[in-house]
């Protein structure tokens, strides 16, 4: 069941509902490294819980470096401590848009933030902060310059070298090899990528003077960009949502300046379909040995996540029991500081761990996760579906207790996870309809030798399985069994 190479995805993956109905929520993929089979497994995602919050939110930016953290929270810039202590350190202005954060080491002991359209300079040794440069709309450093892009005239600005509160009128640069006007900057050493709608330029430290910049006339890079903020870096790769003359909406992966479609047709489909792309905001962590680049879609209200070292797409999102659906997923911004991937909330002023430790979403109920695989079908003969096992990890169930100042802890059937459930639903049509839930056991804990199976399923010519889990606890999809037997046509 789990085992599909290149594709985890929705159930709306392609404009036919029967030529791939999957959907991987909130787990991800990934390979077993220990047999010539190399089986691929689904794991939980990461899951939630409160390391800090500010009552100044939402949250606008995360950033970590040398073992401080900081943090943009509405209109304020503060340092985060280990204890999840804020202090503020200054007032910045705000729009829609994310804050971003660059310093210039040792040597200027700096830290640059934009937000607002302004650039902001915080001193790390004397704790002075000014606002030494304005009409900026993302920045960064490269070779201790620190390097900022005013999207609302295409206009590329550097400070003076390991000096960012100087920033001379003279030096600038402005496009000129291509008519489509600057979007976006990144910072990928040794080059910063400057991205226009339909394509893209790259500028080096040329060491010339008076301006040190200068664009590499042998690179123009076709592919532009759709969402200014899904641009990010992770390992040697850079990684964007992407727009051309020809078109827009897939995801590329660049390493060097050789770049490369990402995005599967499903993805595309499923991009295509939202009537907004433009606020999309990217991060990127590395978790036990998996690259991840997530990308949330405010207005569509989704999230996705390419794991970089499978080659898989999954996704994620916050379960609305009002509405019976997924919802865009909550952490927007990434910092891995005190030995913790923190990620900040847009809509409040909470900072969560996100962790696979853990296993509740925002709302503190368990992630509600769901796999769907392809198609069971032979031929478009009628099959009848006698028995479906579900291979996961059983005998997770918690130890859930009800305390009472009178009587010690007491074990309770009513606390979640302590009895974990998988909900099956199986569809005869390819997923256009659905039965009601079947409801089994994944076994209490220390009930090891439990199996989750299902008997006398029915029968169709396009079954389709479904399975759900809401408990707090580490499900883990190794695999599934079915017992089939064929029928007249």
């Amino acid at each position: 069941m789990p085992s599909y190479p290149g594709f985890c995805g929705p159930s709306y993956a392609s404009q036919s509902p029967l030529a791939r109905p999957e959907r991987c929520m909130n787990f991800y993929p990934e390979r077993l490294e220990v047999d010539e089979y190399q089986q691929v497994v689904l794991y939980p995602t990461p899951g939630l819980e409160t390391f800090s919050e500010s009552t100044a939110g939402p949250c606008r930016g995360l950033f970590a470096q040398n073992g401080r953290c900081f943090v943009v929270m509405a209109n304020t810039l503060y340092e985060m401590n280990s204890a999840g202590t804020f202090t503020s350190l200054g007032t910045v202005a705000g729009d829609k848009n994310p804050a971003t954060f660059a310093t210039n080491g040792d040597g200027g002991d700096e830290l640059f933030v934009t937000s607002g359209n302004e650039g902001y300079l915080y001193n790390l040794t004397t704790g002075v902060f000014s606002n030494p440069v304005s009409d900026v709309t993302m920045g960064g450093m490269l070779d201790g310059y620190f390097v900022a892009l005013d999207q609302a005239t295409s206009t590329f600005k550097i400070s003076d070298l390991l000096d960012g509160t100087t920033w001379q009128s003279t030096q600038i640069l402005q496009r000129n090899a291509a008519p489509d006007t600057w979007q976006a900057m990144l910072v990928k050493n040794p080059i910063v990528f400057l991205f226009g709608s339909e394509t893209t330029e790259a500028i080096y430290n040329a060491g010339s003077a008076p301006f040190p910049f200068a664009p590499d006339r042998n690179v123009i890079i076709p592919f532009g960009i759709a969402a200014p903020f899904s641009a990010q870096t992770i390992g040697t790769q850079a990684l964007w949502l992407t727009e051309t003359k020809d078109g827009s909406r897939q995801v590329v992966s660049m390493t060097g300046y050789n770049t490369e479609r990402v995005s599967t047709h499903a993805v595309e489909f499923a991009l295509s379909n939202y009537e907004n792309v433009d606020d999309a905001v990217a991060y990127t962590y590395q978790d036990q040995g998996h690259l991840f680049y997530t990308i949330n879609f405010p207005s569509a209200n989704a999230t996705w996540v390419y794991d970089l070292s499978m080659g898989m797409w999954h996704e994620r999102g916050q379960w609305n029991a009002d509405a019976m659906e997924y919802e865009v997923w909550g952490p927007e911004y990434h910092a891995y500081a005190f030995d913790k991937h923190l990620v900040g909330d847009p809509c409040n002023g909470l900072i969560y761990n996100m962790s696979t430790n853990v296993f509740t979403d925002v709302d503190g109920n368990g992630l509600r996760r769901q796999r769907i695989p392809p198609i069971l079908q032979s031929e478009q003969t009628r099959i009848f579906l006698d028995r479906f096992q579900l291979h996961v990890d059983v005998g997770i169930g918690l130890q859930g207790a009800t305390r009472d100042a009178a009587s010690p802890p007491v074990v309770t059937s009513s606390d979640q996870g302590y009895d974990p459930q998988i909900m099956l639903q199986l569809s005869r049509d390819g997923g256009i309809t659905w039965g009601s839930e079947r409801w089994r056991s994944a076994g209490k804990m220390g009930e090891y030798l439990h199996r989750a199976q299902w008997w006398r399923l029915g029968s169709g010519r396009n079954l389709l399985p479904s399975v759900t889990m809401t408990d707090p606890v580490p499900w883990r999809i190794l695999d599934a069994y079915i017992n089939v037997k064929g029928g007249a046509h």
